[in-house]
């Protein structure tokens, strides 16, 4: 495995995965390829002009979106649903790669990052000469939103992510889990983990236009207290763990390893972006660390869209 260890990573070959997008309802293609040494994670829309395709996966260019994480670049073009990609990211320890896309929105394969872990599994990852980097937590920051969410980052040696949930629907109702990030970690306890949602609420939002090709091929339906999936749940306490899972992917988009402890309750998209872009833009509460040694500036770091520019 390659998250503990020094050096820059990328996947020894490229991975196709194809299926539709679960808020728009289209049939999407994506291609996972390698990238040089810091370039970080980038997405191209291969189904728009070239030189508007490059979205960075990076916390300044993150932005509202409901039911999603969102990215988009500085001449307006996004890309949603991209949380399960940057989770299987962050999980096996990938560092750089491009991910070429044919739509608005990532595909949603069964719900959870199984089936991209299983395909970077598939092909294997490189490991680069170019030392990996990690955003090291110094002081906590904290953020809410008006429905009470709230979420607070603070120092810690590892990656740790502590949340709990709240839910009427009795078949979740409300649970607690601790995840501590580390080698084969991800795929024992998150990975598979599938988005999920209350029966009463898909009517709601198929007529705001999202959760068109949702299913119960790629999320978990509750109603009543009963999960109505055939089989149910593949794991004790799914649910939690798919919200930690987004919330590892989410924190991702700070654009490296991360050493810190993030506590939420009731975590969400919307609320982790707040997080991750007050934390990026407060450089008194980070250092970005290389090789164990503090770089000169966190100021100094280029975002992936600049310090890739010539490579790609």
């Amino acid at each position: 495995m390659f998250i503990d260890q020094p050096f820059q990573t990328t996947l020894a070959a490229k991975i196709q995965l194809e299926d539709i997008g679960l808020h728009s309802g289209r049939y999407v293609r994506a291609v996972i390829c390698p990238a040089p040494a810091n370039s970080g994670i980038k997405f191209r829309r291969i189904d728009v002009e070239e030189s508007l395709q490059t979205v960075p996966a990076h916390a300044e260019y993150a932005t509202e979106a409901r039911l999603c994480t969102r990215i988009e670049n500085g001449e307006g073009v996004g890309l949603e649903t991209v949380e399960h990609f940057m989770a299987a990211f962050a999980g096996l320890g990938v560092d750089n790669a491009i991910v070429d896309i044919d739509a608005s929105e990532a595909p949603i394969l069964d719900g959870s990052s199984k089936p991209l872990v299983d395909a970077i599994n598939r092909v294997g990852l490189t490991v680069q000469p170019a030392r990996r980097r990690h955003l090291v937590v110094t002081k906590p920051i904290e953020v809410q939103l008006e429905c009470g969410a709230w979420a607070r980052i603070e120092p810690a040696d590892h990656l740790e992510i502590d949340i709990e949930i709240d839910f009427e629907d009795t078949a979740i109702g409300k649970q607690n889990y601790h995840y501590r990030h580390g080698n084969g970690k991800f795929e024992a306890e998150l990975a598979g983990a599938r988005t999920f949602c209350q029966m009463r609420d898909v009517e709601f939002m198929q007529n705001a236009g999202l959760a068109l090709g949702g299913s119960l091929n790629n999320a978990v339906v509750v109603e009543n207290g009963a999960v109505l999936n055939e089989g149910g749940l593949r794991m004790e306490n799914e649910f939690v763990r798919h919200k930690a899972l987004d919330c590892l992917g989410d924190l991702y988009l700070l654009g490296m390893q991360i050493r810190g402890k993030l506590t939420s309750f009731r975590p969400g998209h919307a609320l982790s972006t707040k997080l991750v872009q007050a934390l990026w833009r407060d450089t008194m509460a980070y250092q970005i660390i290389e090789d164990g040694v503090p770089m000169a500036s966190s100021d100094g770091y280029a975002l992936p869209e600049v310090a890739a520019a010539a490579a790609v």
